[in-house]
């Protein structure tokens, strides 16, 4: 008999995993909510890691398996790019990201599918999370969930997520698809691409999203993790930073009335940076918008300040 429940499809991205990956396979099968499958993306790993993968696929028919393309670039970014556009050809109805090395707790799907099932204006859930070295220390027992371990709650999902007040990542939210039908991730970002996915979407959708106050996924920490090893260049992450800024930057400045925090933070980093171009192109965005008044005498001290200071001449 088909399962009348919501199918849900999970982005699993993996990448030289084989040591860990099946771990992270054995909790999607645990799950008490069974209408799930899985789409795996390899971004042509050089371990044994499609031998372990292949053993999953033999036992499991929710299990799927493709190697990255040559249409998206080498990297996470085009990793999820590519699970994305074969979840879109699936017609998904939610999408679970999940990563190659992190574990779910059993009722995962099952708890964050309750608040769509119960209010059908809902597009986001979230969930809380713990770090850990070794899968033994993981303890399941939702009794024992911590409110204050990490924030998932906030009136202001833009807000909370940019200045860091709320615990985001890959691994905890579930989407419902639509959401995401007009977004990818930035190729060219190899560093904080998630974030600034993430930003972008709460910055152009009006998100309705109910938080779940447990814990429901590990994030593993180990020395071999793929941020620590692929980046561990400074220079990529110093040139991923930028290209962030100065994206996310951009997409604000484009619509009207953006948000005061937003503006307030960037000149910020402006003035501590002495980035007199862009000050002015934030002022000059103030001139053309009604923002409060308050912000545009700010701005105007600013200027003084810096011009006391013989930055400005």
């Amino acid at each position: 008999m088909e399962d009348p429940s919501p199918k849900i499809t999970i982005l699993l991205a993996t990448f030289n995993r084989s040591a860990l990956v099946g771990e992270t396979l054995d909790s999607i099968i645990a799950q008490t909510y069974h209408n799930w499958e899985c789409i795996i993306v390899d971004d042509h790993s050089k371990d044994n890691t499609e031998v372990v993968i292949s053993s999953y696929l033999e036992k499991e028919s929710r299990f799927s398996y493709f190697r990255k393309t040559e249409k998206y670039k080498p990297g996470l970014s085009g990793t999820r790019n590519y699970g994305l556009d074969l979840a879109a050809k699936r017609g998904a109805g939610f999408i679970q990201f999940f990563d190659d090395d992190d574990i779910m707790h059993p009722r995962k799907l099952e708890l964050q599918m309750e608040p769509f099932l119960n209010n059908p204006e809902i597009d986001l859930t979230l969930c809380q999370y713990r770090k850990f070295h070794n899968k033994e220390t993981i303890e399941f027992n939702l009794d024992k969930a911590d409110d204050g371990l990490c924030s998932v709650t906030t009136d202001n999902l833009l807000k909370s997520f940019y200045l860091n007040e709320i615990d985001l990542n890959s691994s905890g939210p579930l989407w419902k698809a639509y959401i995401l039908k007009n977004y990818r991730f930035l190729e060219d970002l190899f560093y904080a691409e998630e974030k600034e996915f993430y930003l972008r979407v709460f910055y152009k959708e009006k998100i309705k999203y109910e938080p779940i106050k447990l814990v429901l996924f590990w994030y593993r920490k180990h020395n071999k993790s793929i941020t620590s090893n692929l980046y561990s260049d400074p220079s990529i992450k110093l040139n991923s930073a930028k290209l962030f800024e100065e994206k996310f930057l951009n997409m604000v400045l484009e619509k009207k009335n953006a948000p005061y925090f937003l503006l307030k933070s960037y000149t910020a980093k402006f003035i501590k940076n002495k980035n007199l171009l862009e000050l002015k192109r934030i002022s000059e965005y103030i001139k053309e918008n009604s923002h409060p008044i308050n912000f545009k005498y700010w701005i105007l001290l600013i200027y003084i300040k810096l011009k006391s200071f013989e930055i400005i001449r």
